[in-house]
């Protein structure tokens, strides 16, 4: 009886710990989370929408199959096709101002790469942008 005991502590703490999110991916989700890019001003916002855009083309496998004002989808509708697909949204973030946001989908049997590094780096990119100063 205290082998059984034993052996289901064991499991349980083995299932317990493949569960937990390590650290460094925390710090990257955490990082993505507060430095999603907004804009406010018209230009600011093209500006910021013409480099997710040229992101997307980049880094996406597949090609932009839908693109409007608010989105910009580059991902796969054919289960045989493997990659990265990438998909942002623009929405009003209240005050005049918009978030521009990324998510991303892994189209592969055997993974892809770590996609929080992926979006955070997406960030990056589009967070360079700085509004023109005025005259």
């Amino acid at each position: 009886m205290k082998t059984l005991t034993y052996s289901t502590t064991v499991f349980m703490a083995l299932v317990l710990s493949a569960c937990a999110v390590p650290a460094a991916t925390q710090a990257l989700r955490a990082e993505y989370e507060s430095t999603i890019p907004v804009c406010s001003s018209n230009e600011n916002c093209q500006q910021k929408w013409t480099i997710a855009r040229a992101w997307v083309v980049d880094n996406s496998d597949f090609a932009i199959r839908n693109e409007s004002e608010t989105r910009i989808m580059a991902t796969s509708n054919l289960i045989s096709q493997s990659g990265l697909g990438v998909t942002v949204n623009r929405s009003p973030a209240g005050g005049g101002n918009y978030q521009i946001t990324v998510s991303v989908e892994c189209f592969a049997a055997y993974g892809c790469p770590n996609s929080w590094e992926i979006m955070v780096d997406f960030n990056r990119a589009v967070n360079a942008v700085q509004p023109k100063p005025l005259l």
